[in-house]
Formats: structure tokens, C-alpha cells, sequence
């Protein structure tokens, strides 16, 4: 992307670089007023528009067509706005119902959005040897996953007690799940360090020292 040149997209783009600079203040000096108005600005502005999306969405799936004649739709709105007796605490009770609605219809769509990728793929793909032909690279991770699954899951049976083999079973998961863990740290640093380069990179490219 070129470096803009109308004075509406300059002053866009200068107002980013010096939030950005007001927002890191606060890790590199301390909390300071310039910090506070950053954040207070990042919070108005994303409340704005996330009440922007909201209502666009409700008129948009549910009071265009039941204004079409589809006249079910009706429930969900009354049911949201049955949520607005928590803030009557006379009428709170009556918000227990949309909770309870909303809670078990999460549960019950998170359910069967789990078990079919983590648990079962996971047993397909724990059992599922590699195809013919595959190198030794293939064998080892298909070695390494059946072996590391199975021993992390005896590490948490806790109806007998680890001893014997099975301690030593639990003990190798217990080292695996500890590498699993190191592994997803080592990667959450990673990706923080590849958006502060991305903010590295920003603010070099609006002073114009490197390319836009």
C-alpha cells in the first residue's frame, strides 16, 4: 500500500502512529494521561461500533424478516430484551430464562462443536498409522503422538495409584504434556513479538524510513 496523499488519509494515518505511541507509554514509562486517553478512545470507539453491528444485525436477521412474515422471530427479540431486567433488580428473576436458554443452546452447540474435532479426529488420528510409502519422519510423529496421547490421558486416571508401570506411564505424559505446554508458550511469544515487528514496522513506515 502507498504511502497516502490526500490529507484525510495523512491525518488517518498520523493519528494511528501517535496512539499507538500513547498506548505503549504505559509498558515503557508508566500509566500516564496520554495512555489513559489512548485507551478511553480505544474503548469508545469499539463500544460505537460494536453497538453498530448489533443493531444492524438485529434489524438485519431478525426485524426485516419478520417484518417479511416470518413472525417467529419475534421470540428471540422479546427474549433479549427479557435480558434487560437485570438492571431492575424487582424484575432480575425474569432474566433467568434468556440466561438459561442462551447457556444451554452454548453448551449444547460447543458440545458438538468439541467432540467431533479434539476427541474424535484426535482418536482417528492417534490410531490411524501413516499411509504406505511414508518416510521416518512420518512414523516418528505418529510413534510419538499415539504414545504422548495415551500416557497424558493415564496421568490424569486418578482412581489408582501411580506405581509400578503405570507410574512410569504417568510420569513420561507428565513430561509430554510439560513440552505440549512449552510448545504453545514458545508460540504465543512468538506471535507477540511478530505484532510488536508489525508495530515496529508501522512506525518506521509513517516516518518514511522504509517503504509503505
Amino acid at each position: 500500500m502507498p504511502y497516502p496523499t490526500d490529507p484525510a488519509g495523512i491525518a488517518g494515518l498520523w493519528v494511528a502512529w501517535l496512539l499507538m505511541l500513547m498506548i505503549y507509554s504505559y509498558p515503557l514509562y508508566k500509566e500516564n494521561l496520554a495512555f489513559r486517553f489512548a485507551e478511553h478512545t480505544y474503548i469508545g470507539i469499539t463500544l460505537g461500533v460494536s453497538l453498530i453491528v448489533a443493531m444492524t444485525n438485529v434489524i438485519r436477521i431478525a426485524i426485516v424478516p419478520m417484518l417479511q412474515g416470518k413472525y417467529h422471530y419475534i421470540i428471540p427479540i422479546i427474549l433479549g430484551f427479557m435480558m434487560y431486567s437485570l438492571l431492575v433488580p424487582r424484575y432480575r428473576w425474569v432474566s433467568r430464562y434468556p440466561i438459561a436458554i442462551l447457556v444451554g443452546t452454548g453448551f449444547g452447540l460447543g458440545m458438538r462443536g468439541v467432540l467431533i474435532p479434539n476427541i474424535t479426529q484426535q482418536v482417528i488420528s492417534t490410531i490411524t498409522p501413516p499411509a504406505a510409502g511414508a518416510g521416518a519422519v512420518d512414523w516418528w510423529n505418529y510413534i510419538y503422538i499415539a504414545i504422548g496421547t495415551i500416557c497424558a490421558v493415564m496421568y490424569f486416571v486418578l482412581t489408582w495409584e501411580h506405581r509400578g508401570g503405570l507410574g512410569s506411564a504417568t510420569r513420561l505424559g507428565r513430561w509430554i504434556i510439560m513440552i505440549g505446554l512449552g510448545a504453545y508458550f514458545g508460540n504465543t511469544v512468538l506471535f507477540r513479538m511478530a505484532m510488536l515487528s508489525g508495530r515496529a514496522q508501522f512506525f518506521l513506515q509513517v516516518l518514511k524510513i522504509v517503504p509503505m
